[in-house]
């Protein structure tokens, strides 16, 4: 039996440009344009502030590992292939938090504080999803 495909992004208006802008390979939040406060997930109003001003703001696409978790079990078929996989918290730069996996790494060396950058996963031609990898500047020993 083929494996059924992985579930994709259902793209709103509220976040179109989110994945708008992962689609040219670059990472881009809202900005509240009244108090600075950089937001993850989209949101039509600022968590800080309450202002409903916001422009689109590229992100370095650099931050560090702040947790995770790595499923060995598979809850669905369209991952079968995939496991055992990571999905982890990142603690951006800028400071939001998203949510991701790490890629190009094996579980078992993920650490608390690892610094990672955005890497991009083109899906379908339409979607492209951000992941993250091991930024070219942390040294990963063996444990």
């Amino acid at each position: 039996m083929p494996t059924p495909p992985k579930p994709l992004p259902n793209i709103t208006n509220l976040d179109r440009s989110y994945w708008q802008a992962a689609k040219r390979h670059e990472l881009h939040l809202q900005k509240c344009l009244d108090c600075s406060n950089v937001r993850y997930p989209a949101s039509p109003v600022c968590g800080r502030c309450g202002s409903n001003r916001y422009e689109w703001s590229k992100m370095s696409g650099r931050g560090e590992i702040a947790s995770w978790v790595v499923f060995h079990r598979c809850y669905f078929p369209s991952f079968a292939g995939d496991i055992p996989y990571n999905v982890a918290m990142i603690e951006l730069e800028e400071g939001p938090m998203v949510i991701s996996n790490i890629v190009g790494i094996d579980n078992r060396f993920l650490f608390r504080g690892m610094r990672v950058e955005v890497v991009f996963d083109d899906v379908t031609e339409e979607i492209t999803i951000p992941r993250f990898c091991i930024a070219k500047e942390e040294p990963v020993h063996a444990l």
